[in-house]
């Protein structure tokens, strides 16, 4: 009777000792979510350094569904290429945060204006000198080193390098950042300081 009571405290001991072991995980694993998080707008004083380091966007979605394809639309160069490429820009690409209203770029305009930047580099007959041959490197570094930062892992049909943009045929789902939201806090924030 007693060795059958000994083996029960022991395996409770060792139970109690594993799930103190599970518990202590979950417990650090919150707290560095919650030291990872951004703190209130309200907190940040705006002064050097203290600012945060993403655009706040109370209405953002964790993820959005996005169907990815080739497409006809944002073409090289055509008469339509530049309007359809600068229909991807939203107000000026900046935000105001903060008592005094300090500027910050947002990654995501930035991103979209060295895209365009390039498209118009790619259609020109001349190579670039000076400030739009820096400009276009400074374009090309951030979008490598954004695209490293993301590190999508998503994994893509076996035909989508293919480059049928024609018909349109390579298509598939993605979960992305919400963009819209991005992009409605920028077209908000344009709006606000356009007219002071």
């Amino acid at each position: 009777m007693k060795s059958i009571q000994h083996r029960w405290v022991t395996f409770l001991v060792a139970l109690s000792i594993v799930n103190i072991f599970f518990l202590h995980r979950i417990m650090k694993s919150a707290v560095q979510l919650a030291l990872s998080r951004d703190k209130p707008l309200e907190q940040y004083t705006f002064i050097d350094e203290d600012v945060p380091t993403r655009l706040p966007l109370p209405s953002m979605r964790n993820a959005v569904a996005l169907l990815v394809q080739d497409s006809v639309h944002y073409p090289l160069s055509a008469p339509e290429a530049q309007l359809e490429w600068w229909s991807t820009a939203v107000g000026d690409g900046n935000v105001h945060l903060g008592p005094s209203n300090r500027l910050f770029s947002v990654a995501l305009a930035h991103q979209l204006h060295c895209l365009r930047t390039i498209r118009r580099l790619l259609d020109t007959e001349s190579s670039p000198t000076g400030a739009l041959q820096s400009h276009t490197v400074h374009c090309l570094n951030l979008l490598r080193e954004h695209t490293l930062c993301a590190a999508d892992s998503t994994l893509e049909p076996d035909d989508a390098f293919d480059g049928n943009v024609v018909s349109g045929d390579t298509t598939y789902g993605r979960r992305c950042a919400d963009w819209l939201a991005t992009n409605d806090a920028l077209q908000q924030d344009y709006l606000q300081f356009s007219t002071m």
